[in-house]
């Protein structure tokens, strides 16, 4: 490949050093997918990897075609900026967006989903995304106030591990402690050329109506700014998060749970074991509510069964929980 090299001035550009040790446990041998938008945020972590030793990399770029020329003149600045650089570039167009949800959430899933399959096509699991320190924030309080189960639950994960049909992917994110104004400063002095996606300004997302209404609002009231006080709780949420996990049993993979032994936890852990245990059974969108349900089911006596998402119910029978599914799925539980 084509590096761009310049060299990371640790002065000007003291974030980079932390950068650098968040990617010191990947293997910089091994090929690596990158999403790059072509907005300021992607090519500056396409900018960074190679200068801090990521040499074989794939530009992976989605082309949602929701912006008509715009998204058609930024998929075309990828793919040149992808040759210039030496770089294979692997790209989709989309007819259509998956899901019924809001356009935020379509979107999200048909990035995963064309992510998991240019994973597939060049045999890699590895994939770097360039959300960033002000992104964080942002999905923190759009998670809180939509009513996420645990502070930890609400923030990205510097990496994370996510399943797409039968691909793993797991994911990178090397600049969640890098703000926005530094990304944009670093673009500037490194005189790096990226497209500016119109979009960011619509209010009709939620995303932007947090970002440029709700923190500047919070802001004024408090007379301060914030942002970086949250960032310290989400880092804190993460810390206490990775202890409370490592006191959970390994109950996740059973069957069934015993009722005496979730009643000896204590209720933090009571908690995250029922939530551990759904998951592995596949049960999605159980939340807070979800997961009290079930743990109600370890003291009164006089309810037997909750409902689940999706049809689905969790009973208690002779001190045990089990997961009743639908008759007419294929998975079933014999009683």
């Amino acid at each position: 490949m084509n590096v761009e090299h310049q060299t990371l001035n640790a002065k000007s550009f003291p974030w980079v050093g932390r950068v650098n040790a968040a990617t010191l446990s990947y293997s910089k041998e091994q090929r690596h997918l990158v999403g790059v938008s072509g907005g300021v945020d992607s090519r500056v972590l396409l900018h960074l990897l190679p200068n801090l030793g990521f040499r074989d990399l794939v530009v992976c770029h989605l082309n949602h075609n929701l912006r008509g020329a715009e998204s058609l003149e930024d998929s075309k600045f990828v793919r040149r900026l992808s040759r210039r650089l030496g770089l294979p570039f692997h790209m989709e167009t989309l007819a259509d967006l998956p899901g019924t949800g809001s356009l935020e959430a379509a979107a999200r899933e048909a990035r995963l989903q064309f992510f998991a399959r240019a994973a597939e096509h060049y045999s890699i699991s590895s994939l770097f995304l360039a959300h960033h320190a002000d992104d964080q924030v942002e999905t923190f309080l759009f998670n809180l106030f939509r009513g996420t189960g645990a502070l930890d639950n609400a923030a990205i994960k510097a990496e994370s591990t996510v399943r797409i049909g039968s691909q793993t992917l797991l994911i990178h994110h090397p600049l969640l402690e890098v703000w926005k104004d530094e990304i944009c400063h670093y673009a500037k002095a490194h005189r790096l050329k990226f497209r500016e996606d119109s979009t960011n300004v619509n209010r009709q997302m939620v995303r932007n109506r947090v970002r440029h209404d709700l923190i500047p609002e919070i802001e004024k009231q408090m007379g301060r700014p914030v942002k970086r006080a949250l960032l310290r709780t989400i880092e804190l949420a993460a810390n206490e998060s990775e202890f409370l996990r490592s006191l959970v049993p390994e109950m996740q993979d059973k069957p069934e749970l015993d009722v005496r032994e979730l009643r000896r936890l204590p209720v933090a852990i009571q908690r995250r074991t029922i939530h551990a245990w759904l998951r592995h059974q596949k049960i999605k969108d159980c939340g807070f509510d979800e997961i009290e349900g079930v743990r109600s089911l370890l003291n009164r006596v006089q309810i037997a069964k909750v409902n689940l998402p999706h049809g689905l119910f969790c009973r208690r029978r002779a001190g045990r929980l089990f997961l009743q599914f639908p008759k007419d799925k294929d998975r079933k539980t014999e009683r």
